[in-house]
Parts: C-alpha cells; structure tokens; sequence
C-alpha cells in the first residue's frame, strides 16, 4: 500500500495487513509533519495481523549499485576483446624483434666474410705469384743481375709491391728492384719462418725502406730439394685499407683489421694503421678469444653497447665489423613504437565499443527498476519506452503488461 504525506507529498510504501485498527498516524521523515492514513477496504473476509505496527516505510532510489551489470560487462568485453590482441601484439613484437636481430647479424656475419674473403684472396694472388717466380732459372741461380731483372719486372706487373727483393740463406740482400744498398734482414720474423721450414710466411711492420706501414709475403727459393735463399715483397696496406676502412653501416658501422698479435692492419683511424697500434684490450676481443668467428655484444670504454662480428683467417688476422647497438636495431624501435601506437589505438576503440555496448544492455535494466520501483509507490503513470526485440525488450513487455493489471486493479479496489 503507498501513503502519502499531506504536506509535502512524500510517498512511503506500508503493509496494509498490519493495520490493527481502522485509522492510523504516520509522521513523515521528511517534513515531520504527522497525518492519518485510513485501513482500506479488502475483497476478502478475514485477514491475520500481526501485533507488531510497525511500518515499512523506503526512499525512492535509497539503493546503490556499486558493481553492476553495467561495469561487469565493460570488464567483460575488454577482457574478450583485448587479451587476444594483446596476445597477438605481443606474439608479433616477440617475432619481429627476433627477426631482426637475426637479419641483423647475418648482414653482419656476410660483410665480415665479404671483407675477409677479399682480403685472403688478395693475400693468396700475391702468394702464388711469388711461389711462381721463385721457381724461374733466373731466381733459383742466386745470379744478382738476372734477379735484378726479375724484380723490377714483378714492380712493374705489381705497382703496390713497392719492393721485391731475395735474400740468401743468412738473411743478407741479394738483389732489389730499387737499385739501393742491399741491407741484412736475418731479423725479421718472415726470414726466420721461412729458415725453420715454412713455406710461406708474412709480417707486417714498419718497412725500413718506406718507413711507412708494410706487409711482407715471403716464400722460400728452393735448389735441389733444399732452401737457398727467400724471395719477398713488401707492400704497402693502402691497397687492405680501401676495402676494410672505406667499409661503414650508418653512422657507428665501420670494420677493422689487426694481425695475429692484434695489431692494426686497416682501420678507419689513419693514426692507428701509421703507429702499428694494439688493440688487444679491445673489448670484442674477449667475444673472440679462442674463437675462429662469431656474433656478440660489448660495452666500449664510453658506455655504448654496441654488437660485432668476427673472423678469423688462416694467417690468423682478425676481421672486425661493428655498430652501435641502438642504431643496429633503430628498425626494431619503430615498430615497437607503432606497436604500441597500435595496440593503445587499439584499447581507445574496444573500450568506447564497451560502453556503449553496457550502457544499451544496463540502461533499459536501469530504467525498467525505476519504473518498478515508480509503481511500487502508486505511481501507474510511469511510461517505459524500450523497443528492442531481444531478450531485454520481452522483460519491458511483460512489465508494461504488469503496470496495466496492478492500475486496473487498483481501480477496482477504489471502486469499491
């Protein structure tokens, strides 16, 4: 049963069968004011009532929901929605970023290989040249003027060979191209190999005749089975350094070059090719100890992490090509920054979908228990507008069905 306060209209909802008597006070909550409500007439004959008068008497909209239908489906559908594109976000990140360092290092590994290719090519031509000339008559008769012939034409064929020379068993000069003092040379390295048996030996140093830096590629000149003297060439490393130091990726990729007791051959630092430089306390050297080639990752003395690739040849020089992580992987920053810039477009869209999609599903919930809650205290009049063809409109139906009984028998019930 609904009363109403005669002063300010306020409508409270009360048990009709605990009216003991015929008329009864009620005092409103709101303005105090105390009015009479009378026992109304009942279509049925006896009705038990408790001793008990007390009053039930509840404000429109006293209720709150804290965590609806409305927040559990935007939770919903967020949760639908966004753990599989952030699986698949992830999943694509994970892939790509694996991808390119992978392509990375193969790039790498093949420039490393490239260079190093060239260069044992190069080594190996000058090589089978010498051991092709050290065979001739003219070489292996030890005669200094037929010699003299032989290598100033080798400097004619070879221009970089700035000095092709032979060399008795004791180290001493037999013949030059340059026509200059002969010079003893029993304490270079490329000598003593050859002396002790090798059949090739090289070393690079400061030339005495160029005083500039040198490789030397020396190969024995052998009589009757046995070794009489040592043909050799020095050359200059301009002809290395073209192809080792003119290499650069970007603008931290570059390559260099040291001999087996790493020193420098090629670098894109002309002072460290001109004073022999050791770059032993290199940190990519402790990437390659015992190593004939690999792929790394290394802090240089400023801090910078940076990748390398190495290899190693037969006459154990040292290959290096390097670049400045962060730029090396420059491709893989993008497109962490377009994932994101995806994935937060992404969550924008779903989470507007969301609501919208909650708002439609809990506002005509919403709106058919304020009606309810509306006819509960006898107001018949309420409209409820909902149209949908779903599930949530045969609810709003049945309620408009309800609000027209509950009004027609509450007329009947005046009537009476």
């Amino acid at each position: 049963m609904i009363v109403t306060c005669t002063n300010c209209e306020k409508k409270y909802t009360v048990d009709e069968k605990k009216f003991k008597q015929k008329t009864v006070q009620f005092k409103c909550r709101a303005c105090n004011t105390v009015f009479t409500v009378e026992k109304p007439v009942l279509s049925y004959e006896s009705v038990e009532y408790s001793e008990d008068i007390s009053v039930s008497m509840e404000k429109e909209g006293e209720d709150r929901i804290k965590f609806g239908l409305y927040h559990k489906s935007i939770l919903l559908m967020l949760f639908v929605s966004l753990v599989p594109v952030g699986l698949f976000f992830v999943a694509t990140y994970i892939e790509t970023g694996n991808r390119v360092k992978t392509n990375t290092q193969i790039l790498m590994q093949q420039a490393t290989a490239g260079l190093i290719d060239h260069i044992d090519e190069w080594v190996d031509k000058n090589k089978r040249m010498l051991e092709t000339v050290s065979r001739l008559a003219s070489v292996t008769s030890l005669d200094t003027d037929e010699q003299t012939i032989v290598l100033r034409t080798i400097h004619e064929q070879y221009p970089w060979m700035y000095l092709a020379f032979t060399l008795d068993k004791n180290g001493m000069n037999l013949a030059r191209n340059d026509g200059k003092a002969l010079r003893d040379y029993s304490d270079r390295k490329y000598f003593k190999d050859i002396k002790n048996g090798k059949a090739f030996s090289w070393q690079t140093l400061i030339g005495k005749t160029s005083k500039k830096p040198a490789l030397v590629l020396a190969v024995p000149i052998m009589s009757g089975g046995e070794m009489v003297g040592v043909l050799a060439a020095a050359m200059t490393t301009e002809v290395i350094s073209q192809s080792v130091a003119k290499w650069s990726k970007g603008k931290t990729g570059f390559a260099f070059l040291v001999d087996e007791k790493n020193k420098v051959i090629a670098h894109q630092v002309k002072a460290y090719v001109l004073e022999e430089k050791s770059l032993s306390d290199h940190p990519v050297f402790s990437l390659s100890l015992g190593k004939e080639s690999g792929f790394g990752e290394f802090v240089d003395t400023a801090g910078e992490h940076n990748i390398a690739s190495f290899k190693k040849n037969a006459m154990g020089w040292n290959i290096v090509v390097q670049q400045g992580k962060s730029e090396a992987y420059a491709t893989l920053k993008k497109f962490q920054r377009y994932i994101l810039l995806v994935f937060s477009f992404t969550l924008g869209i779903v989470t507007l979908i969301a609501w919208f999609a909650a708002r439609g599903i809990s506002r005509p919930i919403l709106e058919m228990a304020d009606a309810a809650t509306r006819m509960s205290l006898g107001d018949f009049d309420v409209r409820i507008n909902i149209k949908s063809r779903d599930e949530i409109g045969m609810l709003a139906k049945s309620i408009i069905r309800m609000q027209t009984s509950l009004a027609y028998a509450m007329k009947r019930l005046k009537q009476k």
